[in-house]
């Protein structure tokens, strides 16, 4: 079976952010770059699903994570 382009882009995504959970310095920086990081592979992976998404919804400013 193969894949599409931007499903071999999450793939990758998801393939790093796991290798950064494993390999970070774990300073408050490498924390809020694995942060955004999730988040916006979150919202990347919620547009794919989402039926008839387009280039409106790509131009949409990424939101803040919340602070914890």
């Amino acid at each position: 079976m193969r894949r599409d382009p931007h499903t071999q882009h999450l793939r990758r995504q998801l393939q790093q952010l796991i290798l950064l959970r494993e390999t970070g310095p774990k300073s408050a920086a490498w924390h809020a770059a694995r942060s955004r990081m999730i988040w916006r592979l979150h919202d990347e992976i919620k547009q794919s699903e989402a039926p008839g998404a387009g280039a409106a919804e790509a131009e949409k400013p990424e939101p803040e994570p919340p602070q914890a």
